[in-house]
């Protein structure tokens, strides 16, 4: 397509001392991690996989919404332990909702301006109490999902924009930060989500 052969071949990845064949199609470009190494891979809702090889110039406004964006990081493992480390301050927990607890801002002290711009977090922590998972998403006070789920199809509802959720994670035993993306209406996925990914990594990895 357009000069250009796409394929489902594995095409190596390397994260820190981790390696990695993930087909190419995987790949957010259907190519490869970008130049200079940076990983970058995508899935598709309703079934969270890889899009057929040669979709990514021909994607559509559909696709789009249907997209998951995975960036992969190596940190470490000293840095992996802490890399969700959110500043709460400023922040109350309010009752779980999906399994998520969301932090909203104070706002017996913080100004108007302050709170209407501030994106709704969630967090999950583990055992220990530390930040398993962090996401942001933009406020559901003030902007419309902008999508809506039917028969299986991601479609336009009310808004000018969709709103988004920036999704944060950490595979702390690999030292690999997971940073994704996605609409707002598919943070009811948020757990299948972060499963796809795992299953994608185990699979996925060269092992030695």
């Amino acid at each position: 397509m357009n000069g250009r052969t796409y394929t489902a071949q594995p095409v190596e990845a390397t994260l820190g001392p981790h390696r990695f064949m993930f087909p190419a199609n995987l790949y957010y470009n259907q190519i490869g991690p970008f130049a200079g190494g940076a990983v970058m891979l995508a899935v598709f809702w309703s079934g969270l996989n890889a899009a057929p090889p040669g979709n990514y110039p021909e994607r559509s406004m559909e696709d789009g919404y249907r997209q998951v964006t995975i960036e992969l990081r190596y940190v470490g493992r000293a840095g992996g332990g802490g890399y969700l480390a959110p500043d709460l301050n400023g922040r109350v927990a309010l009752p779980p909702m999906l399994g998520l607890t969301p932090y909203a801002m104070d706002r017996s002290w913080v100004s108007r301006d302050t709170w209407e711009v501030a994106p709704d977090w969630y967090v999950v922590r583990d055992g220990d109490g530390r930040v398993r998972t962090f996401i942001s998403c933009d406020s559901r006070e003030y902007m419309l999902d902008g999508l809506m789920m039917e028969d299986g199809r991601l479609v336009r509802s009310s808004g000018d924009r969709v709103a988004m959720c920036r999704h944060s994670g950490v595979d702390v035993e690999r030292g690999i930060a997971v940073e994704m993306s996605y609409a707002r209406v598919l943070l009811v996925e948020w757990e299948r989500v972060e499963g796809t990914i795992r299953r994608m990594m185990r699979r996925y990895e060269v092992r030695r």
